[in-house]
Formats: C-alpha cells, structure tokens, sequence
C-alpha cells in the first residue's frame, strides 16, 4: 500500500477526511476517534446558528488557513461532497435507527437546552409522549425522513419522496467511511481498512455512545400516543429503509476486510482499555 505522503506526492493534492455529523448520530464517539488519531490536524467546523451551513467555499477558506490539517468535523457540512480543485475529499457518516434518534433529541435537549429552537423548546417544557406528539403535528420535517433527506438534498425541508430515498442510497453507497449506529465496531474496521492507505493514523478504539437498549426503545414506545408513534413511524418509513440498506453495505464492507472477525474481536477487547484510561 502507498503511504500518505506517497499519495500526495503522487497526486499534487491535499486529502482531507470530512465528518458529516448528523445530529445525534454517535458522533461525539467519532469525534473523540479523529482528535485521537489527529491531534491537532482535527477541528470542529460550526457557525454559531444551529441551523447554518458550512459551505465549501467556508471549508476551503479554513483548509487554507490551516496546511497541515486532515481531519474535519461539522454538524453543517452538507451533501453532495464538495469537488474543490487541489484537494480531495472523503467523508465520514454514520446512520441511526430514525426512532432512536428522535428518542435520543429529547434527552440532549432537556440537558442542552438551544433556545429558539423549536424542538428544544418542546422537550423543556413537555413529557417524551408531548415532544414526540408536538413535533409530529407541527414540525413534522424535523421528524420526518430527515437522513433521507440530508442525504439526498443536503437539508432538512420538506419530507422526502421515493425519489430522495434512491438519491440517499446513491450517495449512502459511495460514502468512503460509512458507519451504523448498531453496527458500530464493524463499521469502524471496515472504513479503517479502507481508508487507511490515504489515513493511516485513524485509532478506532473508542467506547460506541448513544447506542440504545430495546428496552429502553419499549419504554420510549409506552410513553408515547399509540397513534402519535404509529405515526412518527411512518413518518419514517424512508429513513428506515435506508438504514438497512446501510446495514448491508456496511457487513458487506466488512466482509471484504481480511481477518476481519479477528480485527473485530482485537478492536472490542481494546474499548474498555480506552474507555477506562
């Protein structure tokens, strides 16, 4: 395999790892993994609206400013990839069970209230069943599909059609380190193994967070309206479909790695070592 220098010598280009960071999408555990494999050639890259944008002429302007850096991270990074003479991009993104994730909004709200936005406002000042049913019926597009959607258009708008689900697989497919939540360790040997020629200091282990238990998807389930859940699960019918389908790209990713069982079994027998120190 080319080493990175290598490759740049070669190509006359910089290449730079972008995290797509889908909110509530575990990733804080990616971050944690690109400051631990970067140091300080990793950065977070946010405006200060919550809804803003980074814009690929906002990303180039950083990149310029900083030569030496490889990794970046953002909430407000937005597809498609940007395509930006000298350099070259690889992005990172994982997906998450839509329920899960919406279940998981209203415990970061009620810690990390963001006023003026319309969901954080809901979950201060209602129960888990009155947030779900709030958002439901009156910010139906930031519970509708919205992976689907961030995939596919690169905003959160109006709820996506068939039409967006084969744009999201299209993109899904071509992401260079895709990653599920509930396929978490896998995802990571295999996007390491395939992204290692171009960046071989990524170090994988790293505690999964905001993986949750059925038991804890029950209780979610029970609190909630029967009708408003039924709902809130057709609502995401689209970005259900598009998690399993990352689930297969994902194992069949993984199961391209050489030894990959054995990589998987070193990487899981490193967490705790990681998690503890």
């Amino acid at each position: 395999m080319l080493n990175e220098a290598a490759l740049n010598e070669a190509a006359d280009v910089r290449f730079v790892l972008l995290h797509y960071h889908f909110f509530k999408n575990a990733g804080t555990t990616i971050e944690e993994i690109l400051a631990h494999s970067f140091f300080e050639n990793y950065a977070r890259l946010d405006t200060e609206d919550f809804d803003g944008a980074v814009s690929p002429e906002d990303l180039v302007s950083f990149l310029n400013r900083n030569p030496r850096m490889k990794a970046v991270s953002s909430h407000q990074f937005r597809y498609p990839v940007p395509e930006v003479p000298g350099y070259i991009f690889f992005d990172l993104c994982f997906l998450r069970d839509p329920i899960d994730r919406i279940r998981s909004m209203y415990d970061y709200f009620r810690e990390k209230p963001v006023p003026g936005e319309p969901a954080s406002d809901l979950a201060r000042e209602q129960s888990i069943g009155g947030f779900i049913a709030g958002l439901v019926e009156h910010h139906t597009y930031r519970v509708s599909n919205v992976q689907v959607n961030m995939l596919a258009n690169g905003v959160v708008n109006d709820p996506p059609a068939d039409a967006d689900l084969i744009r999201a697989t299209e993109v899904m497919l071509k992401t260079s380190f895709l990653g599920v939540v509930d396929c978490f360790h896998e995802s990571l040997v295999a996007g390491q193994y395939f992204l290692r020629p171009v960046f071989p200091n990524l170090a994988l282990a790293q505690q999964p967070a905001n993986v949750s238990s059925g038991s804890r998807m029950e209780t979610f389930q029970k609190a909630c309206d029967p009708d408003v859940y039924a709902e809130l699960v057709r609502l995401n019918a689209l970005d259900s479909e598009l998690l399993n389908r990352a689930r297969g790209e994902v194992h069949r990713r993984f199961s391209m790695v050489p030894n990959g069982p054995a990589r998987l079994r070193e990487l899981q027998t490193q967490v705790p070592s990681r998690t503890s120190a």
